[in-house]
């Protein structure tokens, strides 16, 4: 059944602006706001040169997946492609619809159909990879530090070792594929028939595609692999980075490692939220998350201009992209040469 996006649109910007309303209201102090001498323009500023630095990234980072697997696409045509799927990611949830719409905007854009979907694939694999160094920094180097507290510290214990268990996995499937495939044939008949069935030929479709892609890649040099992977630190580094920032352009001076990991629990958890961009959920997780370090005459207009950066903005300049995109005529197919995946 194909998901309705505007009604995922509806829902996700209907619930983020009301609880982010809502915690405006509830949170704001004016009087306190002039004592903490609000707001420093060039801080806020900065915050909004990060995000569009961050988009100019991805962009790079999606035009050289796609050209190192036989594509033709320009940064400027990357970056459309990223704000595009954004807004997939945004109005679907757990955000599933952002795979597909890479795919299909590779394809759209000179990359053959099956590569297409090998290079989102990729991306995709390449960002866990990234995150999965952010869960051994925070889980195993600096747990005695950061302290998220009673609830959040056992929800991160949780998800992190969830995704640690996908990852190895997506791992095990693609150098293992024969082994799995044993292992899961020995399963109940109605496991293999069920939900966990649709999930097993999900991840073997995944592994297989991604395996081709790695292929490709590969042989092109570890170079081109590298300079993937550092693009998509990069970028979430920005990403991260722009808490401290905003919080500065607020006049609060926080410590910027607790900011940053916080958010990046929070992220790793909406995955599991089966509410398009998460909406409303992640805005009182924020508020729980940050109460004890942002002061409170701060803390939601705090909330708002992470939401106003990382997800209102992208939300429109990626509906005026994806709607660019699908007005656009396709580009003639490049032909790839298939030795290149042997």
């Amino acid at each position: 059944m194909q998901f309705n996006w505007r009604r995922g649109l509806v829902i996700s910007v209907g619930l983020s602006i009301l609880v982010a309303l809502i915690l405006v209201w509830k949170t704001i102090d004016l009087q306190a706001l002039s004592n903490l001498g609000l707001a420093e323009s060039g801080f806020l500023a900065l915050a909004g040169a990060m995000i569009l630095a961050a988009i100019a990234i991805e962009g790079l980072r999606i035009t050289l997946v796609a050209n190192a697997m036989g594509g033709k696409i320009g940064w400027l045509k990357g970056c459309t492609i990223f704000l595009s799927c954004t807004f997939a990611q945004l109005v679907t949830p757990m955000g599933l619809g952002e795979i597909p719409a890479v795919a299909y905007l590779y394809n759209k854009n000179g990359l053959r159909l099956g590569l297409s979907l090998a290079a989102a694939i990729l991306r995709s694999f390449i960002t866990k990879l990234v995150f999965s160094l952010g869960v051994i920094l925070l889980f195993v180097f600096a747990r005695g530090r950061m302290q998220f507290g009673p609830v959040t510290g056992e929800l991160f214990t949780l998800v992190a070792l969830v995704f640690a268990a996908t990852l190895l996995l997506n791992a095990a499937y693609v150098l293992f594929p024969e082994l799995l495939e044993k292992i899961f044939a020995k399963l109940p008949r109605r496991w293999r028939k069920g939900k966990f069935g649709q999930w097993q030929q999900r991840l073997e479709v995944e592994a297989s595609e991604f395996s081709v892609g790695m292929k490709i890649i590969w042989a092109r040099g570890p170079w081109t692999l590298l300079r993937i992977v550092m693009l998509s630190l990069v970028f979430w580094l920005l990403w991260f980075g722009m808490l401290p920032v905003l919080a500065r352009g607020l006049g609060v001076v926080a410590d910027p490692v607790f900011l940053a990991s916080s958010q990046f629990v929070l992220t790793l958890a909406l995955p599991f939220i089966p509410v398009p961009g998460a909406s409303g959920a992640l805005e009182l997780a924020m508020a729980a998350m940050y109460k004890g370090v942002m002061p409170k005459a701060v803390l939601g207009l705090f909330i708002l201009c992470w939401r106003l950066f990382t997800y209102y903005l992208l939300l429109v300049l990626g509906a005026i992209s994806a709607l660019g995109s699908l007005w656009g005529k396709p580009r003639q197919r490049e032909i790839v040469v298939e030795s290149h995946a042997n």
